[in-house]
């Protein structure tokens, strides 16, 4: 316990450091309205205070999470203080636990989301420029060593960062947590010092919560082999901050290199490329990935990600795994979220006549009849195998379009008299199996003349004595991806 002389005078270089900070590292320029969360404790009055005393222009915001009796009586401290400042204030509720069992998640999970909705929904109202949160450099500690026995990686080791961007509350408002190099003690002492009568939360020594557990049992063990842990932890997150930033460097190249399309519930990257890569930056692309697709996870477990980097099918977070495909592989929740324009599918048989028909999903057929006079070298020796010539008057049955049926067989171009299941040519040739079912097949009454992309058929093959020709073609409109 420090005298109050020494106390003043740390406080004085604790809080210019501090007001230096909030124009450098947290870009905090002077009269922009801050939205400030308070509940009241310690922390966060020091910080509201510390914000006023800087004549920043504040609203505040405190929010109940209807977990114990006494938060009512809390809001109200947080009213009548505000109130004493000539500040603003606005307050919000929603049951916490009812939240979490919905939803699955923590109770320290669940009240997050649902405080940080209420924050950053009070401040796009208010039009303020950033949200402020009490944090400290013990709850930075904190954080490390929660992620650290989770298992995270790098990501989760960095901890807090001063200013950061949620995109799942906020898209342009960031969240800023001024007191990060302040200690819990200076946040007390600062209350002391300033006649801040703080509230204590009960619920910070119920040890039915992780992070209480961290802090009351956990951190004390390790204060006997460092004193000096908490402030050890902190310096380690501020490090690998750093660190971070030079691996998202990296990450971002990556990204820009092997994804090839991307969607609302998935993104594609190139195989080829990904096999090339180190397996810890495959890890940090697949993150990445996830966190594009569900911004609202907190972390993803490490092993799953180690996993996911052997490039095989496995289960990410969230709902998420990762599918291989011919040449690409997906991060994403269904088969079914993945897109079909790339491939020709046909969802309803037609009669193929002169002209074009469209299949309904970005792809059309067009056809045409003609005289076989010139066109016999080039029919024979077609190279385009979205393009064929069939023999007229070998095709004067009905000419449609439809779908695989399962056991269709063919007698592919070149192997008279030998038919193949069109399901082992699928496999064959690498036709992800979800597109299979709604491959278009070109038909001759219900023979198969033709699989678009793949393989003609020998019976209906022009020929030195072919009088008329079909030409048929398969095309993607123009603009589809």
């Amino acid at each position: 316990m420090c005298g109050q002389v020494s106390c003043s005078h740390i406080f004085d270089d604790l809080t210019k450091m501090a007001a230096t900070d909030l124009t450098t590292a947290l870009d905090l320029e002077p009269g922009i309205l801050i939205t400030a969360g308070v509940s009241g404790g310690p922390d966060s009055l020091a910080l509201l205070h510390f914000l006023h005393s800087l004549h920043y222009p504040l609203l505040v915001a405190s929010f109940n999470h209807r977990l114990r009796p006494g938060a009512g009586a809390d809001i109200d401290f947080v009213r009548e203080f505000a109130a004493n400042l000539g500040l603003p204030f606005v307050t919000g509720s929603a049951d916490v636990a009812a939240h979490a069992a919905a939803l699955g998640l923590s109770i320290e999970e669940a009240a997050r989301e649902l405080r940080y909705q209420f924050l950053f929904g009070e401040a796009r109202k208010a039009g303020s420029q950033v949200v402020a949160v009490g944090h400290t450099a013990d709850d930075q500690a904190e954080t490390v060593l929660m992620h650290f026995l989770r298992g995270s990686g790098l990501a989760g080791l960095k901890g807090m960062p001063a200013r950061i961007i949620l995109p799942v509350f906020d898209p342009e408002i960031p969240l800023v947590r001024p007191l990060l190099n302040w200690t819990r003690a200076d946040t007390e002492a600062y209350c002391r010092q300033n006649d801040l009568k703080a509230r204590i939360d009960s619920t910070n020594t119920d040890t039915h919560y992780f992070r209480n557990r961290l802090r009351h049992e956990l951190l004390p063990i390790l204060e006997q082999y460092n004193p000096q842990i908490r402030q050890s932890l902190a310096r380690t997150a501020l490090t690998l901050q750093r660190d971070y930033g030079l691996l998202n460097e990296l990450i971002e190249a990556a990204w820009q290199k092997t994804v090839k399309s991307s969607g609302p519930e998935f993104v594609e990257f190139e195989r080829a490329e990904l096999e090339k890569m180190n397996p810890g930056l495959t890890r940090n692309l697949f993150r990445k990935a996830a966190f594009e697709l569900r911004p609202g996870l907190r972390d993803i477990d490490f092993e799953a990600l180690e996993r996911a980097a052997t490039l095989k099918p496995v289960d990410l977070a969230g709902g998420l795994k990762t599918y291989l495909e011919t040449g690409s592989l997906y991060v994403t929740s269904s088969e079914a979220a993945l897109p079909s324009t790339a491939w020709p599918q046909l969802s309803t048989p037609f009669d193929l006549v002169a002209g074009r028909t469209a299949l309904g999903n970005g792809w059309f057929l067009t056809c045409q009849e003609m005289g076989a006079d010139n066109l016999q070298v080039e029919a024979r020796s077609n190279p385009d195998k979205f393009t064929a010539w069939l023999a007229a008057d070998l095709s004067s049955g009905r000419l449609q379009a439809r779908a695989y049926i399962s056991g269709d067989r063919f007698e592919p171009l070149g192997m008279p008299r030998q038919t193949v299941k069109l399901a082992e040519l699928f496999i064959n040739l690498k036709i992800p199996q979800r597109l299979r079912r709604a491959w278009p097949l070109v038909c001759v009454d219900n023979q198969i003349a033709w699989v678009p992309g793949l393989r003609q058929a020998e019976p209906f093959k022009v020929t030195e004595k072919t009088i008329r020709v079909v030409k048929i073609e398969l095309k993607k409109e123009a603009g589809q991806v």
